[in-house]
């Protein structure tokens, strides 16, 4: 190989908690955005309009046109760019490697430019960095044991993952799909920053469990799908098949911890008549499963909600929410859990689930 370039395995070492190299993503935006590598900083060598006319250049005249082409678009651009890799090197503790998407002339150019030869690029580009991760979630989890927090709607699975993964030790993973995912996993879950890519969702992912290698993986119990973004196959499979742990929290509970995180907190970050109206929009996806009356009912409980002096109030929800959670949550809840044959490790409020995991594991 090539010293001056940079295997995958050297840039993710396997159960390094983090990785070895700062990754200079040279690729241009629309392929970062479909396909980012985690922890990578995007400086693109070609911008998107640029890479269009260069790949066109290429299918019609060849690669010695179309790097000749290259050169001549970025010239006027060349120096910021160099310099914003430079800036990046010297910000970094980490050795510096380039990647672009096959690790060929897009990185091999901008490691000329440069002319600093502590770095390097990676061999096989972001292509073998995204071939590497997957080959490698899919092993690290047949080889984890796993345990999933299951428990109605509203009652803090995600809440306690994160209390756990405070706390556990160094070989156990708490994996937070729904934060991977940015979406909750709901037709209420939506975040205002949007979801992932699917192959970015998969490569943050993958890089989180390959820098674990954990002997156990905690796991909210999640549906095939976290908002648009798909669980790969062999983990919601395990999933379905591993002990679960039952966490438990009064119906008061549940309600106040729903409104809060859907109608507080994203009115903090917007504004009352943006979320009524994301509000409504995601009841009525609801419509054939809620019925007509109970859709209404719902309906006519956000509207009454909506006022100035009601709309930050636990008791002006919680019609609504209670009704959400009765006739739609909890019945799609009792079904599941009783078609699964899966094992009960454990069930409780989230403090004796806590106490339970600290005997099972010693600390």
């Amino acid at each position: 190989m090539d010293p001056a370039r940079i295997a995958p395995e050297d840039v993710f070492p396997l159960g390094g908690k983090t990785a070895a190299f700062q990754l200079i993503d040279v690729r241009a935006p629309v392929e970062v955005q479909n396909s980012a590598i985690p922890g990578a900083l995007s400086l693109p060598i070609l911008g998107d309009e640029e890479r269009a006319a260069v790949g066109t250049c290429y299918h019609e005249r060849g690669n010695a046109a179309a790097v000749a082409l290259g050169v001549e678009l970025t010239a006027p651009h060349r120096e910021a760019r160099v310099e914003s890799w430079r800036e990046a090197v010297a910000a970094s503790e980490l050795p510096t490697t380039f990647a672009c998407w096959r690790g060929g002339q897009r990185s091999g150019i901008a490691e000329q430019w440069l002319g600093d030869s502590n770095v390097s690029r990676v061999q096989g580009g972001t292509k073998a960095l995204r071939r590497f991760l997957m080959t490698s979630l899919e092993s690290q989890v047949a080889q984890s044991d796993m345990l999933v927090i299951s428990g109605l709607t509203g009652c803090g699975k995600t809440d306690l993952l994160h209390e756990l993964g405070k706390v556990v030790p160094p070989d156990v993973l708490a994996l937070d799909l729904e934060g991977l995912a940015n979406h909750r996993g709901s037709a209420f879950g939506g975040f205002p920053a949007g979801q992932p890519s699917q192959q970015t969702f998969e490569n943050e992912l993958a890089a989180t469990v390959h820098l674990a290698a954990p002997r156990k993986t905690l796991i909210e119990d999640e549906a095939r799908f976290v908002g648009r973004v798909e669980v790969p196959e062999y983990i919601y499979t395990k999933a379905q098949l591993s002990p679960v742990i039952i966490l438990q929290a009064s119906q008061a509970e549940r309600v106040a911890r729903i409104i809060r995180e859907y109608v507080f907190e994203p009115t903090e970050l917007s504004s009352r008549a943006a979320v009524h109206q994301d509000l409504e929009l995601s009841l009525n996806k609801l419509a054939k499963r809620l019925g007509g009356m109970r859709l209404a009912e719902c309906l006519e409980a956000l509207a009454f909600a909506d006022h100035e002096e009601r709309w930050l109030s636990v008791e002006a929800h919680a019609p609504w929410v209670n009704g959400l959670l009765l006739h739609y949550y909890d019945k799609f809840y009792d079904r599941a859990m009783t078609r699964s044959t899966r094992p009960i490790a454990f069930q409780g409020c989230a403090e004796e689930v806590c106490a339970w995991f600290a005997a099972e594991n010693g600390y």
